[in-house]
């Protein structure tokens, strides 16, 4: 029962996630909603330490590691922040679904690790057409679309950069001090460009967006991972990997029901086209076995072609 909770959990947070970003900056300024959003997360992250009787580690390599995981969090949340306001919440979940495939390539050069197999590369080619529909249609969300896209996919690019470079490195951190680390590394990246940007808070602020920021402080960055973490222990990659799709279309269902968001035809078929992309993508054995049979026949075949021209010949 407590596995059960925890996948249903990390389904539910990460599907509202995007939403609960919108939602926390409807009077507050992206950099402020943030900034309160990561110092917030990262001081809770102490008491789960302590529950858990971990401590934060200080080696270098556990230093890299967080400043690794950084770039996940800090970069990539500023970017999709930025972004957010723009497009739907649902297309910043369906484009966040890319980063099971950008982790793969970037794994693949920088990590040396030949899991793209040709069923994948089908995969990506599916994405990038997928999102080549998404934008197509961006002008039916409005002028400054274009705006949330190339912000969000930079946020996924930074996030898929920051996954590989945490296991490269290979601090061998549990996974909470791994977090809390990050939180709060990425929380003094805030504080140094705080100058820059400033903490704004009005006098107007809704209800709404003070509980979509103590949402996002409580569970989108803190027990989301911690229950993530947890069901990677203990359940199979294959399995975890269904809240990738689940996610995202629960995602567009949140954003339909509680704001009222209208995707353009173009943008829902890109996004299925993506989500299918992602699909197979993580369960690729069965093409990657029917094209390998296909390929050992057009050899096989070629062959006997090769060996009856021979003949002819001779």
């Amino acid at each position: 029962m407590p596995l059960l909770f925890a996948y249903l959990a990390v389904i539910l947070i990460w599907s509202s996630t995007p939403l609960a970003i919108q939602l926390s900056q409807q009077e507050l300024p992206f950099y402020t909603a943030l900034s309160l959003r990561m110092w917030g997360s990262a001081i809770l992250s102490m008491p789960i330490l302590m529950l858990l009787r971990q401590s934060l580690i200080f080696t270098p390599q556990a230093l890299m590691s967080y400043v690794a995981g950084a770039v996940g969090v800090y970069g990539a949340m500023i970017c999709v922040y930025w972004g957010a306001v723009y497009v739907p919440s649902g297309l910043i979940s369906v484009m966040y679904g890319l980063s099971p495939m950008l982790s793969g390539l970037l794994a693949y050069f920088w990590l040396q690790e030949r899991e793209l197999t040709p069923a994948r590369v089908i995969a990506l080619t599916l994405a990038i057409t997928g999102l080549y529909v998404v934008v197509s249609g961006q002008l039916s969300f409005g002028g400054q679309a274009w705006r949330g896209i190339l912000g969000t996919l930079i946020s996924v690019s930074l996030f898929s950069m920051s996954a590989v470079l945490v296991k490269r490195i290979n601090a061998g951190l549990h996974p909470v001090v791994q977090t809390s680390g990050t939180l709060w590394v990425s929380s003094l990246g805030f504080a140094v460009t705080l100058p820059f940007f400033g903490i704004q808070i009005p006098d107007n602020v809704s209800l709404t967006n003070w509980l979509g920021l103590g949402y996002l402080m409580s569970c989108g960055s803190l027990l989301g991972f911690v229950l993530y973490f947890y069901i990677l222990k203990h359940l199979p990659t294959a399995r975890v990997a269904l809240i990738t799709l689940i996610a995202p279309v629960l995602a567009v269902l949140w954003g339909s029901l509680l704001k009222d968001e209208v995707w353009s035809l173009a943008a829902l078929m890109g996004g299925a086209l993506m989500l299918f992309s992602l699909a197979l993508y993580q369960w690729h054995l069965r093409l990657d076995k029917v094209l390998r049979n296909l390929y050992r026949w057009f050899i096989t075949l070629l062959g006997h072609k090769q060996d009856k021209f021979k003949q002819k010949k001779s």
